[in-house]
Formats: C-alpha cells, structure tokens, sequence
C-alpha cells in the first residue's frame, strides 16, 4: 500500500468518526428537547386538552395495557407531540449545517500537522520526491492520532448534564403529580379576551334564523308546514317541502281562466260509414262487401 493511500484511509476513518459523534450528539440534542418539551406540556395540564377537542374528548379517558403497564390516551399523546416538536426544531437548527473537515480539525488540534496535512493530501496524486517525501513525513505524525481525539468533550459534558436535569425534572414530576395553575381552559379564556379574534359562541341559528328572523328578501318559511300549490289552473294534489314553494302559485291565487270548450263532431259514430265503401268494388261481390261494412258500423 502505497503512503497516498495510506493518506486516504486515514482520512476516511476519521472523517466517519466525526460523523459519527455528530449523530449521536443530535439524538442526544433530540432526546433532550423532548424530555423538557413532555415536561413543560404537563406543567400546564395539556393532558386536559383532549376533553376540550370534540373529535378527541371520546379518548380522553382511555387508556392501553402496553407490557403489563396502563398508558393513558393523553400520556401517549403528549409524547408524540413532544416527539414532533423537537423532531421539527432539530431539523431546523441543522438544516443548514455545513459538513466538518476532517483536515481543519487535524490541523488545528494538532499544530505539528499545520499546512502539512493539507498539502499533502491535495498533492497525494503527485509521483516525485518531494510529495512523497511530505506523505510519509505527515503519516508518521499522524500515528499517534485516534479518532477519539475528534469528540468533542465539552460538549458531550453540556449534552450529559442538560439530559440528567431533563430526565430527573420528568421523573419527579410525575411521581410527585407536580402541576402549575395554567390550565387548557384558562388559556382558551385568554385567547378569546384577545382583541381581532371572532368569538366562537355564535350558534348555527346566528347563520340561519327562523321563524321570521334574519333576512325577509325570500320571505321563505323553512321550518313551516307543507302547502298544497295550484299550477297555472289546473289543481294538483302535491306537498312540497317548507321553502320550495318557489315558482308555483300559492292557493287562492290561481289563474281564473277556463279553458276553452271545443265540440265534438256533428256527426253521429254509429252513421259514419267507412272510407272504403265508396271505392269501386269488385263486381259480383259488391251486396256482400257492402252488408258487410253495413253491420261494422251499426
């Protein structure tokens, strides 16, 4: 194995190191913001809020047998909503996050490494005395190197503080049923106090009045008994639902006009005779034919 590749393995390793410990800090960083997320959320009583929502308030009391162990709905709701939240703000917090170099953080933890390793490593393709020479020169300075040396250790002892004060605020919360004065109803309260928002008392007979109330444009009575309507003259016996009167003509304001009589014929059915009896019949059987047609029109 030639010092070029040598070079390159180095820098892999330490570079899925770094990666490495970057992940396991966001967990870290999720794992936290959830813990104080769930422990704010009971502080203030959110687990009332599930009686308040109509499609929820049938759950709110309901509770799981998960592993010999009784959740309730609310419990598990407030979890995932915690989950959410945090699993949202860590997201954003590191949306924009720019890749660590390995490289920068080799040279500047250790000085010796200093421009060299940089070099080095953009030169490694080369083939001559001098490149060569300036990666066996920064492969033996990098053997005390271990990839431990990338962890960042005051962070990991901010991170392992913040998730002990988190979890041990959660555990004596809910052993100790700690709970502040804020509740789901005092919040509603004020957010209804706060001008510009609509009050959400209005009943669906604020948007449809009846019984003669509101708007008189259609003069319509929904809520009346069926009528009985009279088209254009001729009497109909037909209920329509309340308000669908429209188009007909209310009774007692029915067109007065009789239709006109037309006559029958003048002349008598059974003294008609047949178009066929003045045609010109076959001789010899004209008697027969016409006391034939004779006794059809009797």
């Amino acid at each position: 194995m030639t010092g070029a590749e040598d070079l390159e393995k180095f820098i892999h390793r330490q570079e899925n190191a770094v990666r490495k410990y970057q992940r396991l800090f966001k967990l870290a960083e999720f794992v936290i913001l959830t813990l104080a997320i769930y422990t704010v959320l009971l502080l203030v009583n959110m687990e009332n809020a599930f009686g308040l929502v109509r499609a929820l308030e049938l759950y709110a009391e309901k509770s799981y047998n998960v592993a010999s162990l009784t959740i309730s709905f609310s419990t598990i709701a407030l979890l995932l909503i915690s989950i959410g939240i945090s699993l949202t703000i860590t997201l954003l917090l590191y949306r924009r996050e720019k890749s660590t170099s390995v490289i920068l953080l080799a040279e500047e933890k250790y000085p010796v490494l200093k421009e060299r390793l940089r070099t080095a490593y953009d030169n490694r393709k080369l083939s001559n005395i001098i490149a060569n020479d300036l990666i066996y020169s920064v492969l033996e300075s990098t053997k005390e190197i271990h990839s431990s040396a990338f962890l960042d250790r005051k962070k990991l002892k901010v991170i392992l503080i913040l998730l002990i004060f988190t979890s041990s605020t959660l555990g004596i919360v809910i052993y100790s049923d700690f709970r502040t004065d804020i509740t789901p109803e005092g919040m509603k309260e004020v957010i209804d106090n706060i001008p510009g928002i609509p009050d959400n008392d209005d009943t669906p007979e604020d948007y449809f009045p009846s019984n003669g109330e509101g708007n008189e444009a259609g003069n319509e009575n929904i809520t009346g008994e069926p009528v009985v309507v009279v088209v254009e003259g001729e009497e109909v016996d037909l209920s329509i639902p309340p308000g669908s009167e429209s188009g007909f003509t209310p009774t007692g304001e029915e067109d007065e006009t009789q239709p006109e009589f037309k006559p029958s014929s003048s002349y008598e059915i059974g003294q008609m005779t047949a178009p066929a009896y003045r045609e010109e019949l076959p001789q010899g059987y004209e008697p027969i034919i016409k006391s034939y047609f004779e006794e059809l029109t009797r």
